[in-house]
């Protein structure tokens, strides 16, 4: 079982980053610019800005977007081949609802790559099942894999996947964390991100500037286990809008 999460501090801050400025920086000034009568489309956009974000600050040597489609929806994977670790990035209403909804003629993405990926770990605490994984067959979620990573990730090869879910009131983050989850959804372990959000983007002039605070570190200085958390975040208030 495992005891720890492992992951690269500068991959995740990035992530942290380009979620924070999504929505601190970019929905606001989308806001201001092209306010209407309903902002009833912010949720997908916000996913949409979070997700050119990560092609412009999280990608570097070894680190790949990977783009695949659930019908009209698009969604993009970041992948670290150096650490053969995988992030998906979603509201944390939006993640606890997926094992909740029944009757799926297909699963969630995450479904597919819980399983396959995260394949043998097991939760420390083994909580009540959401989601029956005997909805649908190994050999579904196997092809499903395969569609989505399209050959980018070998399984085979040990990868993880992580999931970076975050909490969001209007334009401030309330809380932002990496989630390790077996095939059901249950939590194997997790480690707050709250202490990256610590970053003026009203400051940024471009990206080669926002890139360069924090230099790639070597395989060799790779953090391994928990990072320490700066306590005193407000309370947990409800979120504004899902992501899908």
């Amino acid at each position: 079982m495992i005891t720890k999460i492992d992951f690269d501090e500068n991959v995740v801050r990035r992530i942290v980053r380009a979620v924070a400025k999504a929505v601190t920086d970019d929905i606001p000034k989308y806001l201001h610019e092209h306010s209407k009568e309903t902002n009833n489309a912010i949720g997908h956009l916000r996913g949409d800005y979070i997700n050119e974000n990560l092609k412009a600050f999280a990608l570097s040597e070894g680190i790949e977007l990977l783009k695949f489609k659930r019908v009209s929806w698009q969604g993009r994977i970041l992948v670290d081949t150096k650490n053969k670790v995988s992030y998906s990035v979603t509201t944390q209403n939006t993640l606890s609802g997926i094992p909740k909804k029944k009757g799926r003629k297909k699963p969630h993405f995450l479904h597919s790559v819980l399983a396959i990926e995260n394949k043998g770990y097991k939760p420390q605490s083994e909580q009540l099942t959401l989601f029956n994984m005997d909805e649908f067959t190994d050999e579904i979620l196997e092809r499903d894999y395969s569609e989505i990573v399209s050959g980018l990730i070998n399984p085979n090869e040990g990868y993880k996947h992580y999931v970076i879910s975050y909490q969001a009131q209007h334009d401030e983050i309330i809380d932002i964390k990496l989630e390790f989850l077996d095939k059901n959804f249950n939590i194997i372990e997790q480690v707050s991100l709250n202490e990256y959000l610590d970053l003026d983007f009203s400051k940024l002039t471009n990206v080669e500037t926002f890139v360069e605070t924090r230099p790639t570190p070597s395989s060799s200085e790779k953090v391994r286990g928990l990072v320490s958390v700066k306590p005193g975040l407000r309370p947990t208030l409800t979120e504004l809008e899902k992501q899908g």
